[in-house]
């Protein structure tokens, strides 16, 4: 217990550099994004000076929160956005934020995307059980995680043991 909560507190200050003040449900989620790409890890080795796309496909419900980290480092690479109009235009992700408007495609998407190695993150009600890698659940005004491990092997990506660890539910 004292270690998931050493874990927490840890991803908690990365916020607190990242943002001052978490205090929208929105900040929360892209801080928690951002951790995401600190803490998986791509089978396919990138480039040098490569950079890292985080892509919103669908309805952006961020807003500008998101500008934030542009340009922000993660694993040695920059970060930037992306907000592809089809399903073609998200090769170019390495992650891939499913917006609430495309559910109904979502077995299309996730299955598009795991194919080309593209984490995929939702807020889509039951996402990891339909294929999603990371799914954000909000319990009372707590905003958490689930992670589905098996789309996220299959997809040819790793995921920290503390990130697992922090998870409100993980599918194996």
């Amino acid at each position: 217990m004292f270690l998931k909560f050493l874990i927490a507190l840890l991803l908690w200050s990365t916020l607190g550099t990242a943002y001052g003040s978490v205090r929208s449900e929105y900040e929360v989620k892209a801080a928690f994004l951002y951790n995401f790409t600190r803490l998986i890890t791509w089978s396919e080795p990138s480039e040098e000076g490569a950079r890292l796309t985080i892509c919103v496909f669908g309805r952006n419900p961020f807003g500008d929160v998101l500008q934030q980290l542009n340009g922000r480092v993660s694993q040695g690479r920059a970060l930037e956005l992306d907000y592809p109009a089809s399903l073609q235009q998200i090769d170019r992700c390495q992650v891939l934020f499913v917006g609430a408007g495309k559910a109904r495609n979502l077995a299309e998407i996730t299955d598009y995307a795991h194919a080309r190695q593209i984490l995929t993150i939702s807020e889509i009600p039951d996402f990891v059980d339909n294929g999603g890698i990371i799914g954000y659940v909000k319990e009372g005004n707590v905003i958490r995680f689930e992670i589905n491990l098996l789309s996220a092997q299959q997809a040819g990506l790793q995921i920290n043991s503390r990130l697992l660890e922090l998870a409100l539910r993980v599918i194996r």
